[in-house]
C-alpha cells in the first residue's frame, strides 16, 4: 500500500531530483518552502545543523565580547595603576607641603618670639632714654621771649638773670654755673624783633631752684629794655610732643577765625564767642575744633 506521507528529506533534495514516492509534491514547493511547508516539521539533522550555527554565532559573538570585557579590563586596570601612581605622587607630595608648613610654622612663632623680644628691649631702651634725657631736661631752664641779638648767648641770660631774677648776686658775681646755653628758634615776635627760646643748662641744682621760686612769683620778667620775658622750667619728651601738637592745632583755629595760643609751655588756650577755653589735652582740642569746623 503506498504512503502518502512525505519523506523528511524530501523537500531539501536537489532541483531536478525525484522522490521515490509516488505521491510526492511538487519541486517548485520543496526548493521554495512557504508559510505551509515551514509549518511542517523539519528533519532532525536540519535542526542539528541549525543548532549548530546558532551556536558557532554565538560562540562567535561571546569570544569577541569576551575579548572585549578582557581588553577593557587590562584598560581600565592600567588606568587604575596610572591613577594610583598619582595619587601615591600626590599623597607623597601633600605629606611633603605639610612638613613644610609645619615648618613654616614653627619658623614662624620663632621670628614671631624674637621679635616680640626685640620689641620689648626696643621698647625698654626706649624708655631708659627717655628717662636719661629727661633727667638731664630736669638741669634746663627755658628763657622765652628774648629778642635775636648778635651778642654771647650765655651774656644775655647771664644779664638778665642778675638784673631781673637774682639781683642779690648780681653785687657778688656769684657762678650761676650755667653749663650750656644755645637759642632754641620760635615764631613769636616782640616789638618787631624776632624773639626766641634760649635753653639754659644750669649746673648748680640750688640756683636752679632758685630761679624758678622767683618766676613762680612772677609770672613775667621786665628786662627794661623794651622786652619782657618768662622763664620756665625744661619740657619732658611727652610735653615737647604735646607742644608741637598743639602749635599744629593753633593755625586750624586761626583759620576758623578763633585766636589761640600757647600757655605755660605745653598747655593750649584759646577764645571763642568771649569764653576761654583751655586744653591740656591734645584730643580733647581736636574734638573741640572738628565740632567747630562743623559749626
Amino acid at each position: 500500500m503506498a504512503s502518502n506521507v512525505v519523506s523528511e528529506d524530501s523537500c531539501f533534495t536537489t532541483p531536478g531530483s525525484i522522490p521515490s514516492n509516488e505521491n510526492n509534491l511538487p519541486q517548485t514547493l520543496c526548493s521554495s518552502p512557504d508559510i505551509h511547508t515551514l509549518a511542517k516539521p523539519l528533519g532532525r539533522s536540519t535542526v542539528v545543523s541549525l543548532i549548530e550555527g546558532m551556536m558557532g554565532q554565538i560562540l562567535k559573538e561571546l569570544r569577541a565580547i569576551k575579548l572585549s570585557q578582557e581588553k577593557a579590563r587590562k584598560e581600565t586596570k592600567n588606568q587604575l595603576s596610572r591613577l594610583n601612581a598619582h595619587l601615591t605622587h600626590l599623597s607623597t607630595q601633600v605629606s611633603q607641603a605639610e612638613r613644610r608648613v609645619s615648618d613654616l610654622k614653627v619658623v614662624k612663632k620663632q621670628e614671631e618670639s624674637a621679635i616680640s623680644q626685640v620689641q620689648s628691649e626696643l621698647e625698654e631702651l626706649q624708655f631708659k632714654l627717655d628717662e636719661l634725657e629727661n633727667r638731664s631736661r630736669r638741669s634746663n631752664l627755658r628763657f622765652i621771649g628774648v629778642p635775636e641779638e648778635t651778642s654771647s648767648v650765655t651774656k644775655i641770660v647771664t644779664d638778665l638773670i642778675y638784673k631781673c631774677i637774682l639781683p642779690e648776686k648780681a653785687t657778688t658775681k656769684e657762678d650761676l654755673s650755667i653749663m650750656l646755653v644755645h637759642r632754641v628758634p620760635s615764631n613769636r615776635v616782640s616789638n618787631s624783633n624776632f624773639s626766641c627760646t634760649i635753653l639754659v643748662n644750669v649746673g648748680d641744682y640750688r640756683i636752679k631752684e632758685q630761679i624758678l621760686s622767683q618766676t613762680i612769683r612772677m609770672r613775667n620778667f621786665n628786662s627794661g629794655d623794651n622786652f619782657s620775658f618768662q622763664v620756665f622750667s625744661d619740657m619732658s619728651i611727652a610735653a615737647a610732643h604735646q607742644r608741637h601738637e598743639f602749635v599744629g592745632l593753633i593755625d586750624d583755629f586761626k583759620r576758623l577765625r578763633v585766636p589761640a595760643g600757647i600757655l605755660q609751655l605745653a598747655i593750649l588756650k584759646m577764645l571763642h564767642k568771649g569764653q576761654a577755653h583751655i586744653f591740656q589735652d591734645v584730643q580733647d582740642a581736636k574734638n573741640f575744633l572738628a565740632v567747630l569746623k562743623k559749626q
